[in-house]
């Protein structure tokens, strides 16, 4: 979940499961969810971004229940983007070995989904040793799948951003590019101050 139940005083998303200690949530009378517990994801480096992970139990009858674990990213803005780090990286390596299906949401599921799910489509061609095209190339498969993704330039230059943090950091860019990287970044900075 990439966004929050009520952002600048407007409502984004449907209250779907329940935010408090043994709170249970009932759906057409079948499917109830039960709130476990929640931490706070802990990331290996410094960052600003927080994500609270929280287990649920979800049961229909007859049935056994099934445990989810729920990623709510708490601080992403509407229309506009995080600090540009490794921290989507880290989430998405989280969830990765997850074997049932993956649901990734914000409000509107087009500028802060379409920039996880760009981002999430880059880092497994990489790691099918495919080559990385150019990211619009991407987005306009994207876009043919889900209208709109990707909704402001500043969401399109922090996927370039924090693609390019993972490409260096992994050591998949020659070092003879390292002016170029540090230029984008930058001027990454300059043109997402304030977002």
């Amino acid at each position: 979940m990439l966004c929050n139940f009520i952002e600048q005083n407007a409502k984004k998303c449907a209250e779907y499961f329940p935010v408090q200690p043994g709170q249970p949530l009932s759906f057409d009378g079948d499917v109830h969810v039960v709130y476990r517990d929640q931490e706070m994801l802990t990331f290996p480096f410094e960052t600003k971004v927080r994500v609270r992970v929280t287990r649920l139990d979800v049961s229909v009858p007859g049935q056994p229940i099934h445990t989810c674990s729920h990623y709510h990213w708490l601080d992403w803005p509407d229309r506009g983007v995080p600090e540009a780090d490794l921290a989507p990286i880290f989430l998405l390596n989280k969830v990765q070995d997850t074997v049932t299906p993956i649901i990734v949401h914000c409000s509107a599921g087009i500028g802060r989904t379409g920039s996880i799910v760009l981002i999430q489509h880059a880092l497994e061609l990489l790691q099918r040793n495919q080559p990385l095209l150019e990211i619009c190339t991407y987005l306009i498969e994207l876009r043919k799948q889900r209208n709109n993704s990707i909704q402001t330039e500043h969401q399109y230059l922090y996927i370039h951003q924090v693609l390019l943090l993972y490409l260096r950091t992994h050591k998949y860019l020659d070092d003879s590019v390292t002016a170029y990287l540090d230029n984008f970044t930058r001027d990454y900075y300059k043109a997402t101050k304030g977002f």
